[in-house]
């Protein structure tokens, strides 16, 4: 209940906004349009943050190359290849135990059927 007048109220904005006739200042448009030439700036609007901060940036992503050497990484990958060939040794040559097939499971009973209520109408009529 209560759902008709927010509806009413809904539609009411919404003709508003349908059938509202404003006017549009075309010269202050294109006076606005106009004060940034074609191709000066950029698209990106966060390009002024960016320019401010890419010395720290420059920093930061020096420090974390330093951090990890790109042998350190190739070391990495070469353990994770020494121990993934290991393991596939291991579970092709019988090492792992294999697991033994899950036994059967035994079939539930039938169970009795619902008895469904019958109109009086339709049962039998004992003679």
């Amino acid at each position: 209940m209560g759902r008709g007048r927010q509806k009413a109220k809904q539609q009411k904005i919404a003709r508003k906004l349908k059938y509202l006739t404003t006017d549009t200042d075309y010269d202050e448009l294109a006076k606005e349009l106009s004060e940034q030439e074609p191709g000066t700036g950029s698209p990106d609007p966060f390009a002024d943050v960016d320019d401010q901060y890419a010395d720290k940036d420059v920093d930061s992503a020096a420090d974390a190359a330093a951090k990890v050497s790109p042998a350190a990484q190739a070391d990495d990958l070469d353990e994770y290849a020494k121990w993934a060939a290991e393991a596939a040794a291991k579970a092709t040559s019988g090492e792992f135990p294999a697991s033994a097939p899950a036994a059967p499971k035994p079939k539930p009973a039938p169970r009795k059927p619902i008895p469904m209520p019958m109109p009086s109408a339709l049962k039998p009529k004992k003679s």
